[in-house]
């Protein structure tokens, strides 16, 4: 299942669109957080087909909701498998109206792995009228040449960079110095 998380533009504090968080129901009911099994199902090989089931689910909420705008988070597996973006291609060119509601979230940790396929995979999606988010930047190693050519959309920056802004002199030039690139 889905826990929404708002994402709340800056400027206006209005809700931007939601973060679809996954979450297993487990058999007592209890809600279990994507940290506690995403590690198992990557450690098993499943990362792949728990990305499409996501991002049929997210579209599927999308099309019951036309108002919605949703973004998912995508494994740095995913990122660079041809046969998971031929499969969403093929779902979006059917749903165009969708496609520009979605936004698709990567790490920095996935960048790192293949930062040419990265572009490519950020290049297929906003190709398709998706918008692509870099999540957790700062928390790895790349640079602002590597953000210059991913064209992303959106940039997340990592919670410790903004977790003491007030109080935090390099903090704050490191924030000032992203939003002004």
């Amino acid at each position: 299942v889905f826990a929404y998380q708002p994402i709340v533009a800056a400027d206006t504090g209005e809700v931007a669109y939601y973060e679809c968080l996954l979450r297993m129901v487990a058999e007592d009911g209890e809600i279990v957080a994507a940290g506690e099994f995403i590690p198992v199902v990557e450690q098993l090989g499943l990362i792949r087909p728990i990305d499409r089931y996501v991002l049929e689910m997210a579209l599927d909420e999308m099309s019951c909701h036309p108002e919605v705008r949703l973004a998912i988070n995508v494994s740095g597996l995913t990122v660079t498998d041809p046969s998971w973006l031929r499969a969403c291609a093929a779902i979006l060119r059917r749903k165009p109206e969708v496609a520009t509601r979605l936004t698709v979230e990567i790490t920095e940790t996935a960048v790192m792995q293949d930062i040419g396929e990265t572009a490519r995979f950020v290049g297929a999606m906003r190709d398709l009228g998706c918008r692509v988010a870099l999540d957790d930047f700062g928390s790895g190693y790349t640079s602002f040449r590597h953000l210059k050519a991913l064209t992303v959309d959106v940039v997340k920056i990592d919670g410790s960079f903004v977790q003491n802004v007030s109080n935090s002199v390099d903090n704050q030039l490191f924030i000032r110095t992203l939003v002004g690139l």
